[in-house]
């Protein structure tokens, strides 16, 4: 009975009847257990569920770059981009690009996969539904630009005119992209 006493507490405390060291059961019974050291965890970043007026979840425009990179959204992977401007990839599971200038803020967000609107517009949807949702969009050759209160505006894209293929919330007159 006390074998199976004994190699119980073994178990728990994760050793066996002897270590390099010498230490025999009893002994590292009186020791208690080792301490474990701990282990670095990378937690998930829960994606952002709304592109609103302001940027997509944690990531607004006009936040620096070390700003945006702390939110674990943006891969370390640069797109070439026009000048001075950056295009840095979101982390699966979105899809597209945070846009810098040539200061390292955030102009522009990209998404082609991704949430919607706050008013529910997103990519998959025909083009048909801006006007309903913003009354004030103007139409232009690839889709639509929407001006917003806080000096950014949407753009929603469709290449053939059939779905919406990509949404951008970006400060007005920036000039990283169309």
């Amino acid at each position: 009975m006390r074998l199976i006493a004994l190699t119980a507490l073994l178990a728990a405390l994760g050793g066996s009847a002897a270590t390099s060291s010498g230490a025999t059961p009893a002994e590292r019974a009186v020791a208690g257990p080792a301490v474990a050291t701990p282990v670095a965890r990378t937690t998930a970043v829960e994606p952002p569920t709304a592109l609103d007026h302001a940027g997509l979840g944690p990531i607004r425009i006009g936040a620096t770059f070390a700003e945006v990179q702390a939110t674990g959204l943006i891969s370390d992977r640069k797109d070439p981009g026009t000048g001075a401007c950056a295009f840095h990839g979101l982390e699966l599971p979105l899809r597209g690009s945070v846009v810098f200038d040539e200061s390292r803020k955030a102009v522009s967000v990209i998404i082609t996969r991704g949430p919607a609107t706050t008013e529910g517009l997103g990519n998959g949807h025909e083009p048909s539904r801006v006007p309903e949702l913003y009354p004030s969009a103007v139409p232009n050759a690839h889709g639509y630009k929407i001006a917003l209160d806080t000096g950014n505006e949407y753009s929603a894209y469709s290449i053939d005119g059939t779905v919406i293929t990509s949404l951008s919330l970006s400060r007005i007159g920036q000039t990283c992209h169309g």
